[in-house]
């Protein structure tokens, strides 16, 4: 097996590892589904800090958890199609070779990883390396 074909064999593999993962997800969304942490319900519920009582300063903090905790699910879920996608991609370039993609799957994985590039925080980010910008430079990669 050449070199070509090993990268193109891990790549594969990965997408078949986040497909399995993806499918899991996808098996307790379904079982929340017409629930009250039905995502569509979650992500289209936003508290508002009255929900969580008066006249005690935990409000706040609770409220502002709250949004932190819904802001970030909603930024993987995005963040985890986008690498599904763009590693599809990347075996079918691999499989077929980056001349042959055309224009409009070009522009997806370029749409894609600036979408990553802007939604990467390394403060969050465990694996980080020291040197790594925090969110919002325009220096450094992901």
């Amino acid at each position: 097996m050449g070199a070509g074909s090993a990268a193109t064999a891990g790549l594969h593999a990965e997408l078949e590892s986040l497909k399995r993962f993806r499918g899991r997800i996808q098996s307790i969304l379904t079982a929340l589904q017409d629930t009250e942490a039905d995502p569509r319900r979650v992500a289209d519920n936003h508290l508002v800090p009255a929900q969580l009582g008066v006249n005690f300063a935990e409000v706040d903090s609770l409220y502002g958890a709250y949004n932190e905790i819904h802001g970030q699910l909603k930024t993987l879920c995005a963040l985890m199609t986008d690498q599904i996608e763009a590693l599809s991609t990347a075996v079918h370039a691999a499989r077929v070779g980056y001349a042959n993609v055309d224009e409009d799957l070009r522009a997806r994985m370029a749409a894609i990883q600036a979408r990553t590039r802007e939604l990467y925080d390394p403060v969050l980010d465990p694996q980080a390396r020291p040197s790594a910008q925090p969110k919002g430079s325009n220096e450094g990669s992901i």
